[in-house]
């Protein structure tokens, strides 16, 4: 059930086509940046019905230029109005730092939820 959540989130953006890498996991290093990163997903279980709540990293390029925010604010951005749908909501948008290969890049974490009911 976890990876399905994430495989499903992960294949919903790369279908949007996006110019920049979709990794449904995090990857051992980042070729590509902007890249987006599907982190793994906290788990609330009430009886049958599941809400996955999941972390999508948006990682951005190192150096502090002004075209390397923008560039990640745009792709952030982007990210935010694809996930926005029926299954999935987005729920909250904050700064943070991505740790890739043990270097450390600026990123945004955009947090995005879902349930699921079994029966």
């Amino acid at each position: 059930m976890i990876r399905q959540v994430r495989d499903k989130l992960a294949a919903e953006l790369a279908l949007a086509d996006p110019p920049w890498p979709v990794y449904a996991y995090k990857p051992d290093n980042v070729n590509e940046v902007p890249a987006i990163v599907i982190d793994r997903p906290a788990i609330d279980i009430n009886v049958q019905h599941h809400t996955f709540t999941l972390a999508v990293v948006v990682i951005g390029r190192r150096n502090g230029t002004e075209d390397a925010q923008v560039e990640l604010d745009e792709t952030t951005s982007w990210v935010a109005r694809t996930v926005a749908g029926p299954e999935f909501a987005v729920i909250r948008i904050e700064p943070a730092t991505a740790t890739v290969a043990e270097l450390t890049y600026p990123a945004y974490q955009i947090t995005v939820t879902c349930g699921v009911t079994y029966c």
